[in-house]
């Protein structure tokens, strides 16, 4: 009985993301590799209303290499639960895949390519958008989730999380959240308990942390 109970203990939490723990706000991240600044990431989560809807609008912006790279993310997401209405991205200032969910599809346009569509699951994240997504979950000591997500260029998958462990973060205290996109490649997120939001990630060779100058990216 006992080992049956450990077991249990083990499985994974299939948690709902709740989208009122975010705040709205910018942020600007540091991108590095191998500990030397390389670029910038751009954040801003917005309060806004699509269909009647009330989502959060959300955009990521990361310029590598002085613009060698540049990716612009766009996520319309419902406020209550983070589930996705729409999701954009531009590479290098074109227009390079769209989304959009339904409840009985999600249909994927990218450049110079005829529209796909795949039926939709009855629940499912948007698998580009990973730290704002995992905020959003009840994070707690040894907790372990999962959440399925779509992501236009692998299908669907489920997202693997663990809380690996608590730290101070720029003098905030944080979850650390050992995640993984089911491919065995993880990546470590510090995740502020209280707001909610992504201080930064760590991984063997990149990482992201909070600071440095945006100002480039800053939309209006």
């Amino acid at each position: 009985m006992l080992e049956l109970m450990l077991v249990a203990l083990a499985l994974p939490e299939r948690a709902m993301p709740d989208g009122t723990r975010l705040r709205a706000g910018d942020a600007c991240y540091t991108l590095t590799r191998e500990g030397k600044p390389i670029g910038q990431t751009w954040q801003r989560v917005r309060a806004a209303s699509e269909g009647g809807v009330s989502v959060w609008d959300v955009i990521v912006h990361q310029r590598v290499g002085d613009g060698r790279f540049d990716m612009r993310d766009h996520f319309v997401l419902r406020r209550s639960d983070l589930r996705p209405l729409a999701m954009d991205s531009r590479r290098n200032g074109a227009e390079h895949v769209r989304v959009r969910y339904d409840s009985a599809f999600i249909e994927t346009t990218k450049a110079g390519q005829v529209p796909s569509r795949i039926p939709a699951p009855d629940a499912v994240w948007d698998g580009n958008l990973w730290g704002l997504t995992f905020a959003a979950l009840p994070l707690a000591d040894g907790g372990a989730y999962e959440l399925p997500y779509y992501q236009y260029d692998k299908g669907l998958g489920r997202f693997h999380l663990k809380v690996v462990g608590t730290a101070e973060v720029g003098g905030r205290a944080a979850w650390i959240v050992e995640a993984d996109a089911g491919d065995g490649h993880t990546v470590r997120y510090q995740i502020g308990k209280a707001p909610a939001d992504e201080l930064g990630t760590v991984s063997p060779m990149f990482g992201q942390q909070l600071g440095g100058d945006c100002t480039a990216l800053v939309e209006p």
